[in-house]
């Protein structure tokens, strides 16, 4: 979808966007145990046995404090046609810093969707011109 931060590279490729989306919207910033074991551990109850294998494989036994990627979860968002008022409520942020994050992003030359309301016609309404 869009760059993936390197130190959750293996997570998205074990689990997939949608559920390291999750994860970090749920743990982002929060110390967490990393069990040795993945199975019937609260990460595997909560977000899957693929996501768990993962993070106990590369993070754990032990704290962890897991990675808030805001970045990253903008540009997913923008990508999949999220709303900025809804990226804001996700991610923490005020919508000035979701525009500037985007603005950031697109300047290092990384691929952003642009935004819907310029362009989206609704085939239900009829037009007016």
């Amino acid at each position: 979808m869009s760059f993936v931060p390197e130190n959750i590279e293996c997570l998205v490729e074990a689990a997939g966007t949608e559920a390291v989306l999750a994860f970090l919207e749920a743990c982002g910033g929060k110390s967490l145990y990393v069990p040795q074991k993945p199975e019937n551990s609260h990460i595997a109850q909560m977000f899957g046995d693929d996501l768990a294998v993962a993070v106990c494989q590369n993070f754990g036994p032990g704290t962890w404090i897991v990675p808030m990627h805001k970045a990253w979860r903008i540009v997913c968002y923008r990508n999949t046609g999220i709303a900025v008022s809804e990226m804001a409520t996700r991610t923490g942020l005020s919508v000035r810093q979701i525009y500037a994050t985007l603005k950031r992003v697109r300047e290092k030359g990384l691929h952003v969707a642009q935004t819907r309301g310029a362009h989206h016609v609704d085939e239900r309404q009829i037009s007016l011109f």
